[in-house]
């Protein structure tokens, strides 16, 4: 941890979420200053040198919230994020994109309590599952979302460390997921998948 420098809060939809002590990655790409800056202007920034320091300051109580990226317009996923987003209990509460000029990136904003409503200006959310290594059982997931009526935007799949040739996936929707529908669309899924965890809540625009 190297500097700190303003305070304030972050608006999320037409919520605004008292987070005054932001982390972010100082030790990877200078645009995480940037873009963290513009996402919350008015909090104090807190730097860390790696992304599991950075995640790990929420954790412990030492900031409100921390900054990642997690998907490059140019490279994709940001893998070591994704598995953060796995193995740690944080939840998005905000998404937004940052042009660099070289190309665009799309950061997450997680806190330690989850945004628990719904956003006047739609919704988006993530989730992440495991599944029997049976056939059939990534379809069964799949449609347990899209027969609610809920648009996938990504599905990608990540290696599980602890289980050779096992598989964890990662979606992101478009919808509420806190209407009947979408209550409805989580019992079909923890009925069909192995393991299923819930990211975040977050505004879709």
């Amino acid at each position: 941890m190297l500097t700190e420098h303003k305070k304030g809060a972050i608006t999320v939809g037409t919520n605004e979420l008292k987070l005054n002590r932001v982390a972010y990655c100082a030790g990877m790409d200078p645009e995480d200053y940037k873009a963290t800056c513009f996402v919350s202007p008015d909090s104090s920034h807190i730097d860390y040198q790696n992304y599991d320091k950075t995640y790990e300051a929420v954790v412990s109580g030492e900031c409100d919230a921390c900054v990642l990226p997690f998907e490059r317009s140019r490279s994709g996923k940001v893998n070591h994020v994704m598995d953060l987003f796995y193995n740690g209990n944080l939840s998005i509460v905000k998404v937004f994109k940052w042009d660099s000029g070289e190309e665009i990136v799309r950061y997450a904003v997680l806190a330690r309590d989850e945004n628990e409503s719904a956003c006047e200006d739609g919704n988006r959310f993530m989730m992440i599952f495991t599944v029997l290594n049976v056939q059939g059982s990534l379809v069964k997931a799949i449609n347990a979302i899209s027969s609610n009526g809920f648009n996938i935007r990504f599905l990608h799949t990540r290696p599980l460390r602890t289980e050779e040739w096992g598989y964890y996936f990662y979606v992101e929707c478009d919808g509420d997921d806190t209407s009947v529908e979408g209550q409805k669309m989580l019992s079909d899924l923890k009925a069909v998948c192995e393991t299923l965890k819930f990211v975040g809540r977050y505004p879709s625009k």
